[in-house]
């Protein structure tokens, strides 16, 4: 048996592929569940690869609204809380810096105690989370969308 996160991939790449190819990029043109699939398909494709920073900085504060809502949504509340808590801890400050002009510019102000609560998400999410909200993003999304 295939494993979620290999069936969630293949079914939510078209969402992401339809944002960025046919739709140029921009959320607004996707209905919410489409905003969510292509999202959560960010999330997780950047969390199991390189981390909730690089999920961050690559996509923004919309993207990840957008996530959130889909995490909430199927239910993975544990995910939930633990990237709502990082959000808070690491990247809020920086909502009303008038230094940060692009979110790379987050990256050399990223103390320890930072690089340490994203470190402990990659880590949950590699061990704990990342197959969990495949199954239940495959599970919800796999027969309501299109």
């Amino acid at each position: 048996m295939e494993e979620y996160s290999e069936l969630w991939n293949d079914f939510a790449y078209k969402y992401n592929d339809k944002l960025e190819r046919g739709c140029g990029g921009d959320w607004g043109k996707l209905n919410e569940t489409e905003q969510e699939i292509a999202a959560l398909w960010k999330l997780g494709a950047d969390l199991f690869n390189e981390g909730f920073l690089e999920f961050f900085v690559n996509w923004g504060y919309d993207c990840y609204t957008y996530a959130m809502r889909g995490i909430e949504r199927v239910g993975c509340i544990k995910l939930y809380k633990l990237l709502d808590k990082a959000y808070k801890k690491v990247f809020e400050k920086f909502q009303d810096d008038n230094s940060i002009t692009s979110y790379e510019d987050i990256l050399p102000q990223l103390t320890e105690r930072d690089e340490e609560i994203l470190e402990d998400v990659f880590e949950k999410f590699d061990e704990e989370y990342g197959e969990e909200l495949c199954e239940a993003a495959y599970k919800f999304y796999g027969c309501k969308a299109d």
